[in-house]
């Protein structure tokens, strides 16, 4: 009979995953600091120069409503999506058995390895997609919330290697789960390990959405009608 798999959690913070996971806490600076950091030329003048500009007056609340429904409809459809496609139904059955014998660890790892790869590669396209269609729907809504989608435009530009550099240990650190739930129970460990991976895809989508969430977060609380 086929052993149920656990049920997958719901989302946490990454920090606090890779915490559990015995990944020490790297120590946060100054956010001007880590900007000075992450901010090349261009984008530092770019920077300065929506800085320097006041938000223009006037608001449109029929825009903001608008801008509203679209955020909420278009959030809900992408953390209804992407989960879904997170939990591949055959690989998931896969993982409710007991592995084949005989086979290398590295061979059983490899579809899910390419599953990992391609669901960061799909969050990744497609929080950028709504996180862009975003802005223009905040620059229609009011002066401040314009001159926050030019900020959050050239901050996301700037960000976006070290944001890439973060994630980038996230499959080197799921191969080791693998080897540890492996050595632990060579014939199911690879329930375990799904259930890594879906925690892990998870939490990566929380964090990739903190600058959409921010954003819609901006249209509700916007007072400059």
């Amino acid at each position: 009979m086929q052993a149920a798999l656990p049920q997958p959690p719901t989302p946490e913070p990454l920090a606090r995953l890779l915490l559990q996971w015995g990944v020490p806490p790297v120590a946060s600076k100054p956010v001007p600091e880590r900007l000075g950091g992450w901010l090349g030329w261009a984008d530092a003048i770019g920077l300065s120069q929506v800085l320097a500009t006041p938000p223009a007056a006037g608001a449109n609340a029929a825009a903001r409503r608008e801008a509203l429904d679209w955020a909420s409809a278009a959030l809900d459809r992408l953390q209804t999506e992407l989960p879904a496609a997170f939990d591949d139904a055959l690989l998931a059955r896969d993982a409710a058995e007991a592995a084949p014998e005989g086979m290398p660890l590295a061979d059983l790892l490899a579809p899910y390895r390419l599953h990992h790869t391609q669901q960061q590669r799909s969050m990744a396209a497609r929080v950028a997609t709504l996180r862009e269609r975003l802005r223009p729907r905040l620059a229609e809504a009011s002066g401040a919330l314009a001159r926050l989608a030019q900020l959050d435009a050239v901050l996301e530009r700037a960000a976006i290697a070290q944001e890439r550099q973060a994630l980038a240990g996230l499959p080197a650190l799921l191969t080791r789960r693998a080897e540890t739930h492996h050595a632990a129970d060579p014939r199911h460990w690879r329930r375990r390990f799904w259930a890594d991976l879906q925690r892990a895809l998870r939490a990566e989508l929380d964090l990739r959405l903190q600058p959409v969430l921010g954003l819609i977060e901006a249209l509700h609380a916007d007072d400059s009608e």
